[in-house]
């Protein structure tokens, strides 16, 4: 069973959101998975935390639980993003083509 280390840390005290995390995800009673380069993290966060998350600008909503970073995509096709130079180790999240488009023109405008 995995256990979740509480403290009085705060989100942004242990990540810096903007550099080293990839994407997160939303799971249930306000627990976030953050994934970065080499490592992923499961944090509670409160309802207030959580949404001030949810505006962090930088992030895109590819889904209703999963927002990734932008800055940090690398590639952008056939469905799919992915987070490192090559496909084989590299982090990979698949979107859908509507998403793939948006975020396109995302990168383009920055």
């Amino acid at each position: 069973m995995l256990s979740v280390a509480l403290n009085e840390r705060t989100m942004c005290e242990d990540f810096d959101l903007e550099q080293e995390i990839l994407f997160y995800k939303i799971g249930t009673d306000g627990l976030v998975s953050f994934h970065g380069k080499n490592f992923s993290r499961k944090v509670q966060l409160s309802q207030s935390e959580l949404k001030q998350l949810i505006r962090t600008q930088g992030y895109f909503a590819i889904s209703s639980n999963c927002y990734i970073n932008v800055s940090r995509i690398k590639t952008i096709g056939s469905g799919a993003i992915s987070f490192g130079g090559d496909l084989t180790s590299s982090k990979i999240l698949s979107v859908s083509r509507r998403n793939e488009l948006k975020l396109k023109q995302l990168q383009q405008i920055s």
